[in-house]
């Protein structure tokens, strides 16, 4: 029996270890990709070099104690623009694994500390604020054509059933914080009907969110830009075609087909 249960333990070990080895090995292929001197061009060929990777939601949640996580064979709306930009920013800065876990961090959590499930950006509006704040990108909905985005966020502390983490106190209270900051800020948004007249100042490798029409919530999804003329695709994690692909209708017609998006929001990458 101890035999047994060191046996099972050396196998556990070493599919971890193999695991690490593997995505170290795609992240080195990915630092091979071209050079560009352009931050948004290198986060769209980031963002592409994913097309065809599994959809996989939920990849950050579960943790009994809030950790950084690193995934490339599956990815959600969130973690595949949050894997492409640390790529890209690595990738120009410190092409070393830990150069990218880094800058990955430093864009998921609230000024780069790892301090408990509240200590991540949960709300993309947030996420952008932070990493705005930081230098690493600009909020430019409004020069492309935005409106006053005028909405209460409240929608995590509103279904505290639906986060697990958010099941104790002092951790509900401190996220009820983070949306009250939110909510004190001004947003801008496009919305739907003014998002073809955006597309041609859009850039590649801009990064759009999908303004929600449900009740508390800011985005329900997002994803990079890929400009082919005057109009913009998008390239993103999706669930109903289960991997990562890039529409194939331009940005207007598919957030037009999608009812639960009102509009969007833009950011795009400071050079570096």
């Amino acid at each position: 029996m101890i035999r047994v249960i060191v046996l099972s333990i050396f196998v556990l070990a070493s599919s971890g270890l193999f695991a690490q080895s593997s995505i170290q090995k795609v992240f080195a292929q990915k630092m091979d990709l071209p050079d560009s001197r352009d931050i948004g061009t290198q986060v769209l060929r980031m963002g592409e070099s994913f097309l065809g990777t599994p959809y996989v939601g939920g990849t950050l949640e579960g943790n009994p104690i809030e950790k950084l996580v690193c995934k490339f064979d599956g990815l959600d709306c969130t973690t595949l623009v949050e894997s492409a930009v640390a790529l890209a920013i690595a990738k120009t800065e410190n092409p070393t694994f830990e150069g990218y876990k880094n800058e990955l961090t430093k864009l998921r959590y609230r000024e780069g500390n790892i301090d408990g499930y509240p200590s991540r950006l949960h709300y993309i509006l947030d996420w952008m604020y932070e990493n705005e704040k930081r230098g690493r990108l600009e909020d430019i909905t409004a020069k492309v054509g935005g409106v006053p985005f005028k909405k209460e966020i409240n929608f995590m502390s509103n279904h505290a059933n639906l986060y697990p983490s958010l099941a104790e106190t002092a951790v509900w209270e401190k996220v009820r914080e983070q949306e009250n900051q939110i909510n004190a800020r001004e947003h801008s948004y496009i919305p739907k009907a003014g998002i073809q007249k955006a597309e041609p100042m859009l850039h590649d490798g801009d990064i759009v969110a999908f303004t929600s029409s449900v009740e508390g919530l800011d985005v329900n999804h997002m994803g990079i830009i890929s400009k082919v003329g005057s109009r913009a695709y998008l390239i993103h994690a999706s669930l109903t075609g289960k991997k990562v692909i890039m529409t194939n209708v331009p940005l207007a017609e598919y957030v037009a087909s999608v009812p639960k998006h009102t509009g969007m929001i833009v950011a795009r990458l400071n050079d570096i």
